[in-house]
């Protein structure tokens, strides 16, 4: 690491550490603003609201500058790291001025190729560059793509050096957001996608999960071709989202970017009414996993394509749909719901008209739809559907503002790889019948342990996994224990058991489906991970707690609980205080997930102070770390069962603490 880093002023807010946005009351006419199509001036050509809670009548306000953090200067430096998450081999280039010769571009300007310089440090580390990621960003494309610096239009090469630096500082520290950039790669990259062959699986697993396959393609100006194209599972009979997460502007790279576990996340976005139904006797009954090869034949993506565009051109979008093994083509028309009233920030009333749209027509009904799930009136929303906040009225956290909830619910346990379960759970579904009183709660109340019919962590052996191995079909959370156990807290005595686990377990689930996902974790283990953080230069806190004195009390946590976490090596140990996740896997798959903001969070605030370059290995290498992370954790908390056992590792060795 350099002793010094040259600093330059904040283009955002000329060192002021704030900037001044024109105020939003600007929109409107005095109390009402109104957004429901009636043509009005420019904002800059109105006049500001005298009683505008934001300005005070101004016109403009006062926000703090996100861009130097209330600094007023940036830091005139980026770092590229690439690492192999295999090896945990790690190289870094330091973009600094006069670090890399700038060349020409088409349009007269100049700028500093970093693509080629990345590419130099994936060869180093041995990985495939063509398939590197942004570590815990999302997936934008290759990131090679993006990867230089446009330097100012006064740069030229006869400059003196001096103003030459200047000029380059001035763009290396406008384009550092973030500053440092971390990219992934593996030895063996993955094969190119079959675009085909990925759709033919995705229709597949439709098919075993009993939803629906959407591609969809939306007009946008945002995009060179005019239109947004997302490719996700659908539970059928939902509305269409107002806007879905993944946008790409051809077919062909939505459907390069698709994995089933992209598709399936889709699935928690959902509307909270989605209609709710139980499976069809046949639909629930076991039956091997659906062969993928047996649809490759029925899918022509060039077909699709051009049967979705032109149906784009009668609406302001195109849905095709995979139900009951066949492609139904719908159009998608604005939807016309009565302006809603919502105060804004300024004080003011905004008239605004949803944005949703509708299917121009709805596809048959899925041949697996069986009798609709009752539902009842939430017990704590006297006031109905709607309580969403609105109204000085609390947000419900028992029926997400639905104003029902559900008296039965649909599981579905899937490994998103060919093997499927389903179980329709009714209220008297109780084979065999009868609820066990596990233990009492602190309050005296029973602690109710439901027949295994209602259980979830039972099953993990059909998928050779382990219970704490389940979780929502997204992959992110673990599913909840009372879940897997079967356990429901009986909070009055005429509450009937069933009923009120079966109201929990659908609460945020549409359609009432509980869709759990049981993969073994697939990406690096505890070690691995230890060895890449430490390659960076950075800290790993390895956290666990063993809740054996928990055991007879099933409401308590049970087995274990783990953290991982990446820190900075020059902060004191701190242990995770609420360590979540129910075994290390988890916790892994966790910390990875988080990377991005981890790696923003021990990125120095200060911009006197340079970021860290690192290489690994370098000529002495870090610190060398334990093998055999997960067992050595494991026996400290063991050991001292019910405390935070923790094991810290970072590029000057490893420690360990214990706290309550």
């Amino acid at each position: 690491m350099s002793a010094a880093v040259t600093t330059v002023v904040c283009g955002g807010c000329h060192g002021l550490t704030f900037v001044q946005r024109p105020c939003d009351c600007r929109d409107g006419d005095g109390e009402r603003v109104d957004y429901t199509g009636l043509t009005l001036p420019t904002r800059e050509h109105r006049r500001p609201w005298a009683g505008c809670r934001q300005c005070r009548g101004v016109g403009t306000y006062s926000q703090p500058c996100v861009d130097c953090g209330q600094v007023g200067r940036r830091r005139a430096q980026l770092v590229y790291t690439v690492a192999n998450l295999d090896t945990g081999q790690v190289a870094s280039v330091n973009v600094v001025p006069g670090a890399v010769e700038p060349l020409p571009t088409p349009d007269g300007r100049w700028w500093l190729p970093l693509g080629l310089t990345v590419t130099e440090l994936a060869d180093r580390v041995g990985v495939a560059a063509g398939a590197l990621r942004v570590a815990g960003g999302p997936d934008l494309g290759d990131p090679l793509a993006t990867a230089g610096v446009v330097l100012p239009r006064d740069w030229r090469p006869d400059l003196p050096t001096e103003r030459r630096h200047q000029l380059e500082a001035a763009a290396i520290a406008a384009a550092g957001r973030p500053p440092w950039r971390v990219l992934l790669g593996q030895t063996s990259p993955p094969e190119p996608p079959d675009h085909a062959r990925m759709l033919g699986r995705l229709c597949a697993l439709a098919d075993q999960l009993h939803l629906d396959v959407v591609i969809e393609a939306r007009r946008s100006d945002a995009t060179r071709t005019g239109l947004n194209w997302d490719v996700r599972f659908e539970l059928p009979g939902g509305g269409v989202p107002a806007n879905p997460s993944n946008w790409a502007a051809l077919l062909d790279d939505a459907l390069a970017a698709v994995t089933p576990d992209k598709a399936a996340a889709a699935l928690t976005r959902a509307a909270p009414d989605t209609p709710a139904h139980f499976l069809h006797t046949d639909a629930v009954a076991a039956r091997p996993a659906v062969g993928i090869n047996g649809y490759l034949s029925a899918h022509d993506v060039d077909q699709l394509e051009r049967r979705i565009i032109a149906d784009v051109g009668r609406g302001l979008g195109a849905q095709a749909i995979w139900r009951n093994r066949h492609w139904w083509h719908v159009t998608l028309q604005p939807d016309q719901p009565e302006p809603t009233e919502v105060e804004l920030p300024t004080g003011q009333i905004a008239h605004r008209l949803g944005d949703t749209l509708r299917r121009g027509w709805e596809p048959p009904v899925p041949q697996h739809r069986g009798d609709p799930i009752p539902t009842a009136a939430c017990p704590r929303c006297p006031g109905g559907p709607g309580h969403d906040g609105g109204d000085d009225r609390p947000y419900c956290p028992d029926c997400r503002g639905t104003g029902q909830i559900r008296l039965g619910a649909v599981l579905t346990i899937t490994d998103l790889r060919g093997r499927c379960l389903h179980r329709n759970w009714r209220p008297d579904d109780q084979t065999p019948p009868g609820a066990v009183v596990a233990s009492y709660g602190t309050s005296g109340s029973p602690v109710v342990q439901l027949p295994t019919h209602y259980r979830v962590g039972p099953l993990a052996a059909t998928f050779d996994v382990r219970p704490t191995d389940l979780t929502d079909i997204d992959g992110e959370r673990v599913l909840d224990q009372h879940l897997r156990d079967g356990i429901v807290h009986v909070l009055a005595p005429a509450t009937d058991p069933v009923t009120s686990y079966l109201a929990k377990a659908t609460v945020g689930r549409p359609g009432a489906r509980v869709i759990v996902r049981a993969n073994d974790w697939d990406g690096p283990g505890l070690d691995d991970l230890a060895r890449f953080v430490v390659g960076l230069g950075l800290g790993i806190e390895i956290t666990a707690v063993d809740h054996r004195h928990n055991t007879g009390k099933p409401h308590l946590l049970q087995g274990e609980s783990w953290s991982v976490r990446i820190v900075d090596p020059d902060q004191p140990i701190e242990p995770d205080p609420v360590p979540t996740s129910p075994g290390p896997a988890a916790a892994v798959a966790s910390c990875l997930r988080s990377l991005a903001s981890a790696l923003d969070a021990v990125t120095p605030t200060d911009p006197e102070q340079p970021i860290r370059v690192p290489q690994q290995p370098t000529t002495t290498g870090p610190a060398p770390h334990p093998a055999g992370l997960i067992p050595r954790v494991r026996q400290l908390a063991a050991h001292y069962p019910g405390r935070l056992a923790t094991i810290r590792l970072d590029p000057t060795g490893h420690r360990t603490a214990l706290t309550e």
